[in-house]
């Protein structure tokens, strides 16, 4: 299983790559992604298994969503339900956007334009098709993987193999939602506002991943390390001169979402 649990790992990391790269490199990442599934006997099998018969055209126009907003057509991603056509239709969309089929940059404006820019699309892309991916991988190879690349699951028993795939919900009081609901507001605000300065492209793309992993960590209740990248913003902000007016809000309603999860 040694040789298994490599070409799954090798999975991984190229899911990983692709999430952290700069969207320009994507195409690239998706390529890379894509060989490593032929590379795999296991993984191929199970692509080619799913994604025979599967409807992909059908599966286009009731996944790809499009509805008039007063200013013209936009569009929306709603994956299938069940993880079989969900790997189905992910796997064949990265095989269209690897053959040029869909012009990648349109796709991202077109689907994925929470804040119109195109660092936001690609975060909101991975977040919504390679997040979905990796995770069901991970639960087909489950029994496969290292420990270490399972620690977001936990098991029923310590010296049990078995695997729950799936995190219990967080379930949070009305005040502590109410006030994640306004850090996601107030760091939809900081985000557009790190796009608008003037400081190097490469410098708001670092900016707006930490805040996008600030609120990741918050929902998630991984204190330690939201406040370790709140730190790690404050320098940045401080560093770039870009300190908004509403940045010290955004920390005191961290703080107190902390004292209420």
């Amino acid at each position: 299983m040694e040789g298994l649990k490599s070409q799954v790992n090798d999975f991984l990391t190229k899911c990983a790559e692709l999430k952290n790269c700069k969207f320009i490199m994507a195409p690239t990442k998706i390529k890379d992604l894509l060989k490593s599934v032929v590379n795999s006997r296991a993984l191929y099998d199970l692509f080619t298994s799913v994604s025979t018969d599967f409807d992909y055209a059908g599966a286009k126009s009731r996944c790809l969503i499009e509805k008039n907003d007063g200013y013209g057509l936009r569009g929306k991603l709603v994956l299938p339900e069940s993880s079989r056509e969900r790997l189905a239709f992910i796997f064949c969309l990265l095989v269209e956007i690897d053959r040029d089929s869909i012009n990648f940059n349109w796709f991202l404006q077109k689907y994925f334009s929470d804040d119109g820019s195109y660092y936001g699309s690609y975060l909101a892309f991975c977040e919504r098709v390679i997040d979905p991916l990796e995770r069901i991988i991970r639960g087909v190879f489950a029994n496969d993987l290292d420990d270490e690349c399972r620690s977001s699951a936990h098991a029923a028993d310590k010296s049990s193999a078995t695997l729950q795939t799936r995190a219990k919900p967080v379930v949070l009081s009305s005040n502590a939602a109410q006030t994640l609901s306004v850090i996601n507001l107030l760091i939809a605000q900081e985000k557009q506002f790190i796009l608008e300065s003037a400081i190097p492209a490469d410098d708001k793309e670092t900016g707006y991943k930490m805040l996008t992993q600030i609120f990741n960590c918050l929902k998630e209740r991984a204190f330690e390390v939201a406040n370790s990248l709140v730190c790690g913003y404050n320098y940045y902000i401080l560093y770039n001169n870009t300190i908004s007016s509403n940045v010290q809000i955004l920390f005191e309603n961290i703080r107190a979402y902390e004292e209420m999860a």
